[in-house]
């Protein structure tokens, strides 16, 4: 018992830790930090990220900063280099060049200029039928399960998270999110960061590998989609290369995410009704 006790215990200091590395990547972060901000030592702290995310805090906190960066050079082109570079919590822009370029083989003008559409990925486009809602959404409260991994086990996390909330009562009609925090076209789909998330009213206790987070209230573009498993990509880099570039917007550092209104991790046929919002700020 003292050992499924402290397993789950482990299990939510993660979750602090990824809720608070994921807030506000443009503010300085370091491992100490973080280790603090969960009650940790930064030895048994950097011991206990490796164990469950398979990478040690300092890669992580680079990778997300890197791919978000990834995003911006592409979806944001009225954006200098220097602007990404600070946004994505980069001090200089030489430190922010020699660390994009190890990670991704390019400079990070070099990246701008290569029409990465059509580079490493086979997949087609879909052209976008109808234009967005420019809305602010309100804040949301809550319960997830982080994946990795963008194929049908995200059904794995879903599993989850509804087991807890028939165990917590909460309704079966809740409304159901999807984070997308990797960019697909150029992340590798076993690696991309997906949390499925429930919307929650009373308050619940994290429990596991279920944590409890506020998603902030945000400016989106809401595009609406329906369509069956394996066709969302697609639909999703029409968002991100067809209509962001030159949409009079810029992507805010946060995880797009998808409300669903049928989910097709969940549903019987693999099909889905969603709404796709891109977090974005006025150009």
């Amino acid at each position: 018992m003292q050992r499924h006790t402290t397993t789950q215990l482990h299990r939510e200091k993660i979750n602090d830790a990824l809720y608070k590395i994921h807030l506000d990547i443009a503010n300085p972060l370091h491992v100490k930090d973080v280790a603090a901000f969960v009650s940790t030592s930064m030895y048994h702290f950097n011991r206990l990220f490796y164990a469950h995310m398979g990478e040690h805090v300092h890669g992580y906190i680079k990778r997300v900063r890197l791919e978000n960066a990834a995003n911006a050079l592409l979806f944001n082109p009225q954006m200098s280099v220097l602007e990404i570079a600070h946004a994505s919590g980069f001090g200089s822009g030489a430190s922010f060049t020699h660390a994009f370029k190890d990670y991704f083989g390019a400079t990070p003008t070099k990246w701008r200029e290569v029409d990465k559409e059509s580079e490493g990925c086979s997949r087609p486009i879909t052209p976008l039928l109808n234009a967005p809602k420019i809305v602010r959404l309100p804040s949301r409260k809550v319960a997830y399960v982080r994946h990795r991994g963008y194929d049908r086990s995200i059904q794995n996390p879903w599993l989850k998270l509804l087991e807890w909330a028939k165990e917590e009562g909460i309704s079966p009609d809740a409304p159901m999110l999807g984070l997308h925090h990797s960019n697909p076209r150029f992340v590798p789909l076993a690696k991309c960061h997906y949390v499925a998330c429930l919307e929650i009213k009373k308050t619940h206790f994290a429990k596991g590998e279920v944590g409890i987070m506020r998603m902030p209230s945000v400016l989106c573009a809401m595009f609406s989609f329906k369509g069956r498993y394996g066709e969302f990509l697609s639909q999703m880099d029409s968002v991100y290369y067809e209509w962001l570039p030159t949409s009079g917007f810029e992507k805010l550092p946060l995880p797009s995410f998808a409300i669903y209104h049928k989910n097709h991790f969940t549903s019987p046929d693999e099909t889905y009704v969603l709404d796709f919002c891109i977090p974005v700020k006025h150009a």
